[in-house]
């Protein structure tokens, strides 16, 4: 399985179009929204390119093929838009690797702590598993105190901390980050 994953659009038309054209072109099965889908929030500009409806009608396009989660700048009513179910807290994605299996944790960022090793007791994983979140803005491969990789593919449309607007592809066996513009530029194996 191959999944496209999208976080922080905050509404931006034009670049959710720009990172779901990468759907057919890395032959994807599925798209992961990492949240915060429509609404820009207090503390960002609004994207020149805001147009939530249109983002709506073409996320709507995959209905069939979505996994997402909420983000601190959705809400209910966002969700009336969409065809198909957005505020879950959080999600997993099991994979098999060569080393045995993993789940991917799905977070937005701003529920859940992955600090100690405690905090990744009480979501059911262990530091070889992996959180991929947003709400950052701020694209990277980090580990945490905890051991765990947490990987966050930036922002579609706000990016912050220097990195440029962007992505991220689970593949069979690693997950990479690209910016919109198609350049990879980071990957972590598994």
């Amino acid at each position: 399985m191959r999944y496209l994953v999208l976080s922080d659009i905050h509404g931006g038309a034009r670049e959710a179009m720009e990172a779901l054209s990468f759907f057919e072109k890395f032959n994807c099965d599925y798209v992961v929204l990492l949240g915060d889908l429509l609404n820009h929030g207090p503390r960002n500009k609004v994207p020149e390119s805001y147009d939530p409806m249109s983002v709506g009608e073409v996320l709507n396009e995959f209905k069939e093929r979505i996994i997402s989660i909420r983000g601190n700048c959705d809400s209910e009513v966002d969700s009336m838009v969409f065809s198909f179910p957005c505020n879950a807290k959080y999600g997993y994605i099991p994979v098999k690797t060569d080393k045995g299996n993993i789940k991917i944790f799905l977070t937005h960022g701003h529920l859940h702590k992955i600090d100690t090793k405690a905090d990744l007791q009480k979501l059911g994983l262990t530091p070889s598993d992996i959180v991929l979140s947003g709400h950052t803005h701020v694209s990277g491969i980090f580990r945490k105190e905890s051991g765990i990789i947490n990987i966050n593919p930036g922002s579609t449309t706000l990016p912050k901390g220097g990195t440029k607007a962007g992505f991220g592809l689970i593949t069979e066996n690693s997950i990479e980050l690209y910016t919109l513009a198609g350049e990879l530029i980071g990957q972590h194996n598994f």
